[in-house]
């Protein structure tokens, strides 16, 4: 029995390195235009998935757009429920003209602190000090449409 378990603990260390197991952080956003400050009135919802890589330098993320007519862009925003924040990282776009958006939007992307656009925030300085802040609750999604360019669905940030 010893001979296995000493087997078991050193493939434990032989595939993740350590010892201990790593695994990724997922945040999930589900957005509505009810979510907007002010709220809108839309048919336009979204989601966002985003994953953490295990040394929080990179975050990968997919953004799905239903019924959204015109989508310009779409951010990850500084910013606590029912308060607008400045954006942090760019999720899509820009693009004046828009596109019609009905599905997955942006797949298979990633951010990395040279993605961080505003520095100065409430949020913090860095990937890492944003990822706190979405562990925190001070993050949200949003898509801008041509329509609504102050948002037209927005959703909080939450770790699952």
């Amino acid at each position: 029995m010893r001979v296995f378990a000493a087997i078991a603990a050193l493939l434990l260390v032989t595939f993740t390195g350590t010892g201990t197991a790593h695994a990724d952080e997922i945040f999930k956003a589900t957005m509505t235009g009810d979510q907007e400050v002010p709220p809108v009135t839309t048919i336009t919802t979204g989601r966002a998935k985003i994953r953490i890589n295990d040394d929080a330098s990179a975050g990968e993320f997919s953004l799905t757009v239903n019924d959204g007519t015109r989508a310009i862009q779409a951010h990850i925003h500084c910013g606590v429920p029912g308060v607008n924040g400045p954006v942090v990282i760019f999720l899509a776009g820009p693009r004046n003209e828009g596109w019609d958006v009905d599905g997955e939007w942006v797949s298979n992307a990633t951010f990395t602190d040279a993605n961080v656009i505003l520095r100065d925030t409430d949020c913090g300085a860095t990937l890492a000090d944003i990822i706190q802040a979405m562990r925190d609750g001070k993050t949200y999604a949003n898509v801008h449409t041509v329509a609504n360019p102050g948002g037209e669905a927005r959703g909080l940030i939450q770790q699952q």
